[in-house]
């Protein structure tokens, strides 16, 4: 109960000036919607442009204009189409997040999750999609190995992606404050002048990447 109440309180603090743009021209993680978007390819590495937009209530233009700010300034990386926080994941597994980010392969691994041992029927009733396209969909999610495996794999580097965003942050003069590190997620207060926010930091993608966005 407590530790459901810590992250109640922690979900709620993450949102203290989610939509203040800070002081400072040039600071990519100064603009709020900057800011939203980045947290969003935390949670989704290689999301679409038009999840993000319907998503994050932004128009297209205005997804497409902060990741490519968030790419000059190296907070995001791209490989073809696709575009993933810098160092967050095994850049071996960008075709594995493309996959999911692709209309129904989320939906399909999260009723397996949900109710394991489903029917392709089962499952196919449940998010919208003919049996044949079910089918296809778990077979080319089988292709990529367990995401447990990978999850665990990627611990360290996900600590690394910590460490090296309070860098980037205090080299841009915003002065970061690690507020807590959890397993999953990072919470970051930093700022410049009399303004400062908070932004909570997903750090799980191999967990989040197929859920609904939050």
């Amino acid at each position: 109960m407590a530790r459901g109440l810590g992250r109640a309180l922690q979900r709620a603090v993450s949102r203290e000036g989610a939509d203040v743009d800070l002081e400072g021209e040039g600071r990519s993680l100064a603009n709020a919607r900057r800011r939203q978007v980045f947290r969003y390819l935390c949670l989704r590495p290689c999301a679409r442009i038009g999840d993000m937009s319907r998503d994050l209530k932004m128009s297209p233009a205005t997804v497409r204009w902060h990741t490519w700010d968030l790419i000059e300034n190296r907070y995001l990386q791209s490989e073809g189409v696709s575009v993933f926080p810098s160092g967050l994941i095994d850049p071996g597994d960008v075709s594995l997040f493309a996959a999911l980010a692709a209309a129904g392969r989320g939906a399909v691994l999260a009723a397996v999750s949900d109710v394991p041992g489903l029917s392709f029927q089962e499952i196919a009733s449940r998010v919208g999609l003919t049996r044949q396209s079910v089918s296809k969909v778990a077979s080319e999610l089988a292709e990529f190995g367990l995401l447990a495996r990978k999850r665990e794999a990627n611990r360290a580097r996900a600590e690394a992606f910590g460490e090296a965003l309070l860098r980037r942050l205090s080299h841009e003069g915003l002065a970061p404050e690690l507020v807590r590190r959890e397993e999953t997620t990072l919470l970051v207060r930093f700022g410049s002048g009399n303004k400062r926010v908070l932004l909570e930091v997903p750090v799980d993608p191999y967990e989040t990447s197929w859920k609904a966005p939050v």
